[in-house]
């Protein structure tokens, strides 16, 4: 059985030591392992933009923060820490971690900050419902003794829903992911499959919908489709309605109804209804006129439209 932990701040102003003490309260409900030999950890935060958390699009670096210590309780001083992000289609690692004050935050933790774009990256076959697929994943995710899945909990314009699972799409070494949108179901599980994720830690505490919203919300669990089956729900989604989801269970990736879900301070109908949600239905016909309407104006003017809106609008 899967388990997921929803925690929240007990208070309104969100104060570093708030969130250190939900994230710490929510890991431990999950009863993980930390024995063995764990030596290289990696923790994967949501930087798909340049955009501060405030914003609800990127992860709040306080929530890493407190990971990081958490991590360190656990393990001690000489576990390899590791903050990793991939390049993306409109963004760059290295500037994205100095805007979004990562390039700090690791200085004054002393872990490193990995450029997943970059080094010692591989090719690596997957199979996904019965399609063969290839992505050039790096040796750090590899290697990882401890994978850490630190995600933003919003909504997203092309797959509807985004949380764990499509946090680590952002972990394929190629920038141009656009280029795997015609068949972004299959690449999120497929990646999931060659990079499993030990913990999930979900920041929840400004969260966005048809517009960015204090939530206030952590979301923990140790299995990652089971944690987004969770996650949707608060977002307004039947998660058997999530393509990526879907398949995910039918590759037998984790649960979508074996959850063990442990409300801690707060009722999970009571997040939900606080979530600033959307009829996807509408927004997804609105955003493809959007697209439909550019596609229009780039024949007929001869304008360059970014390869990623042609892509989208698929």
């Amino acid at each position: 059985m899967a388990k997921v932990v929803l925690a929240s701040l007990k208070t309104k102003n969100f104060a570093d030591d708030d969130i250190d003490e939900a994230v710490e309260r929510a890991i431990d409900r999950l009863d993980f392992d930390f024995g063995g030999d764990i030596q290289d950890v990696v923790i994967k935060p949501n930087l798909c933009y340049y955009w501060n958390y405030s914003t609800g699009e990127t992860t709040d670096p306080r929530v890493v923060s407190a990971v990081i210590d958490y991590v360190r309780d656990k393990l001690g001083n000489d576990a390899n820490i590791a903050v990793a992000e991939a390049d993306a289609s409109a963004m760059k690692t290295k500037y994205s971690f100095r805007v979004l004050g990562y390039d700090k935050l690791c200085q004054a933790k002393k872990v490193k900050l990995e450029n997943l774009s970059e080094g010692n990256v591989v090719d690596v076959k997957v199979n996904v419902s019965g399609k063969g697929i290839v992505l050039p994943i790096n040796r750090i995710l590899l290697n990882a003794d401890l994978t850490i899945n630190v995600p933003k909990l919003k909504t997203h314009n092309f797959v509807g829903f985004t949380c764990s699972l499509k946090n680590m799409f952002g972990a394929i070494s190629k920038p141009r992911k656009y280029s795997y949108h015609n068949m972004i179901s299959h690449v999120i599980v497929g990646v999931n499959k060659i990079v499993r994720s030990d913990i999930i830690v979900v920041d929840g505490i400004v969260c966005r919908g048809t517009h960015p919203k204090k939530l206030g919300a952590i979301i923990a669990g140790d299995d990652s489709l089971a944690t987004d089956s969770i996650s949707a729900k608060i977002a307004g989604f039947n998660p058997k309605k999530i393509q990526h989801l879907v398949m995910a269970e039918r590759e037998k990736m984790g649960h979508m109804n074996n959850i063990e879900l442990i409300e801690d301070f707060v009722e999970l109908k009571e997040v939900k209804k606080n979530f600033p949600s959307r009829n996807y239905s509408i927004h997804k016909f609105s955003w493809k006129m959007q697209l439909g309407m550019l596609r229009m104006y780039a024949r007929l003017t001869g304008d360059i439209i970014p390869p990623i809106l042609w892509e989208s609008s698929a």
